[in-house]
């Protein structure tokens, strides 16, 4: 039996609702934000409570599913010690940085495509092609 065990939210939620109310952010931004606090929370259920939360305190925005949440975390993850890339990645779309993360790049990759995804500002699927051919050779 799968019993949810009764943990303290309320910093986590903190955290988001600040994040939301700063209207000016752009949508990388904030999900950045919502990704770092996330992050800050050790257990597995977090990305899930953060989602159910934006849902109930937000029902018209869009794109918290729970596992967009963890993509957040892990976009999070990926830039917190690379403050230049980071700058990078904040100038494409989510979808493409999704791509991008998803796709087994070192560093040096990683920082080719974000360059070339902000110079070409190429399509999800044309960004997918790039990957699969080995663009960055």
């Amino acid at each position: 039996m799968n019993i949810r065990k009764n943990i303290d939210y309320t910093q986590l939620y903190a955290a988001i609702d600040s994040a939301m109310e700063a209207a000016e952010k752009k949508q990388m931004e904030l999900y950045c934000e919502i990704g770092k606090a996330v992050c800050q929370r050790s257990e597995k259920g977090a990305a899930v409570a953060a989602a159910a939360y934006l849902s109930e305190h937000n029902p018209d925005a869009q794109g918290f599913s729970p596992r967009n949440l963890r993509r957040m975390r892990d976009f999070y993850r990926a830039y917190e010690d690379q403050p230049a890339l980071l700058s990078l990645a904040l100038q494409i779309g989510w979808t493409q940085n999704v791509v991008i993360m998803e796709a087994d790049l070192s560093m040096e990759q990683l920082k080719w495509y974000l360059k070339a995804e902000i110079q070409f500002g190429w399509s999800k699927a044309e960004l997918t092609e790039k990957l699969t051919y080995n663009a960055h050779e």
